[in-house]
């Protein structure tokens, strides 16, 4: 009988009711797909199984956030911590060989579970699924599908700026065999092609007036309708919005900059039938009377679910080097530095729990943000408008309290050297800025003030495929 392997733990988040029918019935980590996918509900147990393992500290509960990836840009000042070794970009000692293994195997493993669900799915007859229901779950699963590869992409081969290397297979379907490497130029172009097929599979349901309202007010928590398909939650899925962000991403990485900028501004510009925008910041009203959560949660877009994040966070203390030279003139007014670190501007407090957040969120994994949207378009702008890209980030500098805006910056090296500065404010914690080093190419920024080079370090080795 043929198997599908499933990580069912936490998987009620999403679902409560029929997985707990599921697990009455089968409570086995080794379930039957034959069974499991005879209903819908099925389904989306297996989807949410899809998201627990994208939550593992793996891939983005730790290492691809606030771990690793932070770590190798230098963001903290750790000492006598398992990360060591990488201030010296030592991806072999202490374990660390192991760890790269990890992420590479976890990451096609998943890959692997969202081609199976695919496949079982092509499997069904028109009216298995009611309506809406089949296209937002492929257009889910195509967009966790590309967003494993980019990463990998991102991880394990050299930036398109630096070399069009040929170090990474992307799987469409299941394989018992490996499938051979392809210019990372042409995975590009394939992410690009899934991105867009996902776009138009759940445009359709995202983008009615309902769907958009429950966004902006339910994306983490749930309003009248309380389904797996429903409305409510969906900023805890890769849908719409989610998907337009990563095209963004992925056609910025691609050098596609019209592309990019033009999904940016999609999620920009979005407004509900009120002409409110779908995704806006944290109000100044709110953070200047006290009134805030240290994560600024109401530009999420899209993050990930598990019940002990905070909890595993702050077992270790974050201690940041730089800060006043990197808020320099905003030290006082940028609410980042007042809402994500200790009043001193040494220690990392954006996952503390002693406030609230807006709608009690917690247990939240930030993997897109509205302000990433706003260096995107920026960036990509400024080639053919250097005065609107600035007037982007001074926009975003302005939302988030910067109270002086940036005068006209003249090439485009140091309008990217704007942008970095600001990342370095607003995703710390989050796993971006190794990313943004490594697409530049440019210098990182140590926990000594210095600038190190780092072209060929900016490539994880695998000794395991």
């Amino acid at each position: 009988m043929k198997k599908l392997l499933l990580i069912l733990t936490g998987v009620m988040i999403l679902f409560s009711g029929c997985v707990k029918d599921w697990l009455e019935l089968e409570p086995k980590s080794e379930v039957s797909a034959d069974v499991l996918f005879e209903t819908p509900e099925g389904f989306s147990i297996a989807l949410n199984g899809i998201y627990t393992n994208l939550s593992s500290g793996t891939l983005y509960g730790e290492m691809l956030t606030h771990g690793f990836v932070d770590v190798l840009a230098r963001c903290y000042d750790l000492k006598n911590t398992l990360y060591d070794q990488l201030k010296n970009y030592d991806y072999v000692s202490s374990g660390m060989e192991q760890r790269i293994n990890s992420i590479w195997a976890l990451a096609y493993t998943t890959i692997a579970n969202c081609n199976g669900l695919l496949e079982e799915m092509n499997k069904k007859e028109p009216g298995f699924f009611k309506e809406h229901e089949r296209a937002r779950l492929e257009g889910e699963v195509l967009a966790i599908r590309a967003m494993l590869h980019f990463d990998l992409l991102r991880l394990y081969a050299p930036a398109p700026v630096v070399q069009d290397a040929t170090l990474i297979p992307y799987y469409t379907a299941l394989s018992h065999v490996p499938m051979p490497e392809k210019p990372t130029s042409e995975i590009l172009q394939l992410l690009i092609a899934d991105l867009t097929r996902s776009k138009q599979l759940q445009k359709e349901f995202d983008t009615r007036t309902v769907a958009k309202n429950d966004f902006n007010k339910f994306r983490y928590r749930f309003g009248e309708d309380r389904t797996f398909f429903g409305t409510g939650q969906r900023g805890f899925r890769m849908g719409y919005y989610a998907t337009t962000a990563l095209l963004a991403r992925v056609a910025q990485y691609a050098g596609n900059e019209q592309l990019a900028y033009t999904n940016a501004m999609e999620v920009i510009d979005d407004k509900m039938a009120d002409n409110e925008p779908v995704i806006s910041f944290t109000p100044a009203t709110v953070i200047d009377v006290g009134v805030y959560d240290r994560l600024l949660s109401e530009d999420l877009i899209f993050s990930l679910y598990r019940i002990d994040f905070e909890e595993e966070f702050n077992k270790v203390i974050f201690l940041l080097p730089n800060t006043s030279p990197i808020f320099g003139s905003d030290l006082n007014s940028d609410y980042r530095k007042k809402c994500y670190l200790t009043a001193d501007g040494r220690q990392l407090m954006k996952f503390d729990l002693e406030q609230d957040r807006e709608g009690f969120i917690t247990s939240v994994i930030p993997m897109f943000r509205l302000s990433e949207l706003y260096h995107i378009a920026a960036e990509t702008l400024y080639d053919t408008d250097p005065d609107g890209a600035l007037a982007l980030l001074n926009t975003l500098r302005a939302k988030r309290g910067c109270t002086v805006p940036l005068s006209s910056i003249a090439s485009k090296s140091a309008f990217e050297d704007a942008i970095i500065n600001d990342a370095r404010r607003e995703f710390v914690g989050e796993g971006k800025l190794f990313f943004l080093y490594k697409r530049l190419n440019k210098t990182v920024l140590d926990e000594y003030g210095g600038n190190q080079t780092l072209t060929d370090k900016f490539v994880l080795p695998v000794t395991e495929r």
